[in-house]
């Protein structure tokens, strides 16, 4: 991210010890934004840097949640789409419940790249794998459950998503080499590799501007009219 461009003064990041949390926490702490780094496994984060706080807690505490959401200009979500444990189905209606008490409504969380939007043309990304994901579905196995709870939960301001502006990232494939740049108009599908210091630099940007349209790959804004 251009140093010159908006950047948020402080973010809560949850999920921050994942493949892409790790890279949003890392530009965060490279670019001076204050970070509050939400976990159950404090012992992952033992050597940030002295702008970022880490807060303790398990995701359906709203009070912990709430207070450590508490002067944040948004929060950005890296949970993944573990199908057993869901821990979006059971954590997020905590963390929007929590974002409204401390009087933050910028969300930024993470989809996946196959998962489809309404109206969205699929690209070949899409087309190719979306047959095999019908097949396992057939078979009970759905990997996209979670990360199409949360969008339809976005679009329709249902389980607490009411009152949110909110963006859904969609990156396909995690890279750790710096800055790929796979930046695409929303409309298209970029590159399948995205770096994860990329994808963190959108995540920041995106919590500090709603002008992102044309800035960056595999994305989702909302509120948007249901059809």
């Amino acid at each position: 991210m251009n140093t010159n461009v908006a950047k948020p003064r402080k973010v809560a990041i949850i999920g921050a010890s994942g493949a892409y949390g790790t890279g949003i926490l890392a530009r965060a702490e490279e670019l001076g934004i204050e970070a509050v780094v939400v976990t159950r496994s404090p012992h992952k984060f033992k050597n940030v840097k002295p702008t970022t706080t880490v807060v303790e807690t398990q995701l359906d505490d709203e009070t912990k949640l709430t207070e450590a959401f508490t002067g944040c200009n948004g929060v950005i979500s890296a949970l993944g789409d573990d199908r057993k444990k869901r821990p979006k189905t059971h954590n997020l209606p905590h963390v929007w419940a929590a974002m409204k008490a401390a009087g933050v409504t910028k969300y930024i969380g993470m989809g996946s790249g196959p998962m489809m939007m309404p109206g969205e043309t699929p690209g070949r990304f899409q087309r190719t794998i979306h047959p095999l994901l019908r097949v396992l579905k057939l078979f009970g196995v759905d990997f996209l459950e979670q990360n199409e709870w949360e969008r339809d939960s976005l679009l329709t301001g249902t389980n607490g998503a009411d009152g949110l502006t909110w963006v859904l990232t969609r990156p396909v494939r995690p890279t750790q080499t710096p800055f790929v740049g796979a930046h695409v108009h929303k409309n298209e599908r970029g590159p399948i590799d995205c770096s994860i210091y990329d994808h963190g630099d959108f995540c920041l940007y995106c919590v500090a501007s709603n002008d992102w349209n044309k800035l960056a790959p595999h994305v989702s804004s909302g509120p948007q009219p249901v059809t």
